[in-house]
């Protein structure tokens, strides 16, 4: 029987409250928020990681690695589930039976997400930090923190459409695209930087030779939106045989240490997609202070950031309603420049707000 403090309950009922357009997820939260051998296993989690998404990642990476078991079923139909459709049964015996096994899972693994579509915002944002240096301007070394498997940092070989502007590889397998609130936002001529040297920087990076890893990433995906999933797969296939390097190490205490071995003649680049917001709050102005001591010799230095509103220093985000605040911060000539933002966009890059 459960053990810990926290309202599991509550948050499964809280989850299905707030995605009630997940065919499979939301109606297995409210089923799990009245089962009490179902959430129970929750209590196994980690501090900080007691949350509905990691037991649906345990639940799905169970049903990738055994796809005989009775809840696979409706995983592989999750978005064509009809109202009548009971999908609980099948799952709950499937929970019951494996019940040690997820228990392990959820006690040993965090939720980590590489959301591909996430280019989007990364390639706007790339974009509009690279302007004031003009086309002749020096090429990229991009590092992205909290990078997981690095997916990410091979944009430049995805096909990104923001709104009606095509950036990166038209011809690309891997397809990225993002709705633009205002049609007009992204210029025409609009290019990507060469990006001549790419790492991440990642406290458990994820090689994608690794398939026990890459199913764990696979399995923090939600099967009622088949579309990211075919996307990871596209992108795991296309960099995989010259996959970028992800370093093991901490984003705040190991970034000066990543930025010191790429180029000085580059124009470095540093990403950060909902990363930051994971780092505690007084540690955060540490990251541009370290940026600021490598552009102090007059180097180019850029910081994307595509975080939540209030995560990012100096950032004040325009109220519009979208969960993610797109912000480039500068150093040129050795001084740093005000953050400007550039707009807000849905988490996953469904949709953009560019200003």
């Amino acid at each position: 029987m459960p053990s810990a403090s926290p309202d599991l309950a509550g948050r499964f009922r809280q989850f299905a409250e707030t995605y009630p357009h997940l065919p499979l997820y939301a109606r297995l939260a409210t089923a799990v928020a009245a089962d009490p051998e179902a959430w129970g296993l929750l209590a196994a989690a980690r501090p900080g990681q007691e949350r509905p998404v990691l037991w649906f990642a345990a639940l799905h990476d169970l049903v990738l690695r055994t796809p005989d078991a009775p809840a696979a079923r409706w995983f592989h139909r999750a978005p064509a589930l009809g109202p009548g459709d009971d999908p609980w049964p099948d799952v709950r015996a499937t929970v019951l039976a494996s019940a040690d096994a997820l228990r392990e899972v959820i006690a040993t693994r965090s939720t980590q997400t590489n959301e591909v579509n996430r280019s989007v915002y990364v390639a706007a944002l790339l974009v509009a930090a690279c302007r004031d240096l003009g086309p002749d301007g020096p090429p990229v070394s991009l590092v992205e923190l909290g990078a997981s498997a690095g997916l990410l940092l091979g944009l430049d070989r995805y096909r990104i459409e923001v709104g009606s502007t095509v950036l990166g590889d038209p011809a690309s397998p891997v397809a990225c695209a993002g709705a633009l609130a205002l049609v007009s936002a992204a210029p025409d001529d609009a290019a990507l930087p060469p990006i001549v040297a790419r790492v991440g920087l990642d406290a458990a990076p994820v090689t994608l030779s690794d398939a026990d890893e890459v199913r764990w990433l696979e399995a923090c995906l939600w099967p009622d939106q088949p579309e990211r999933l075919e996307r990871f797969r596209s992108a795991v296939a296309l960099l995989r045989p010259d996959p970028p390097p992800v370093v093991a190490g901490d984003m705040v205490d190991d970034l000066s240490a990543v930025v010191a071995a790429t180029d000085p003649a580059t124009h470095l680049v540093v990403l950060s997609t909902w990363a930051l917001t994971y780092v505690r709050r007084d540690r955060r102005p540490e990251v541009p202070a370290a940026l600021a001591a490598v552009a102090a010799g007059g180097r180019p230095v850029s910081w994307l950031t595509a975080e939540p509103a209030d995560a990012v220093p100096g950032v004040t985000p325009p109220d519009d309603g979208e969960e993610t605040v797109l912000a480039v911060h500068r150093w040129r000539d050795g001084a740093a420049l005000d953050p400007v933002v550039i707009g807000t966009s849905h988490p996953h890059a469904t949709r953009l707000h560019l200003l």
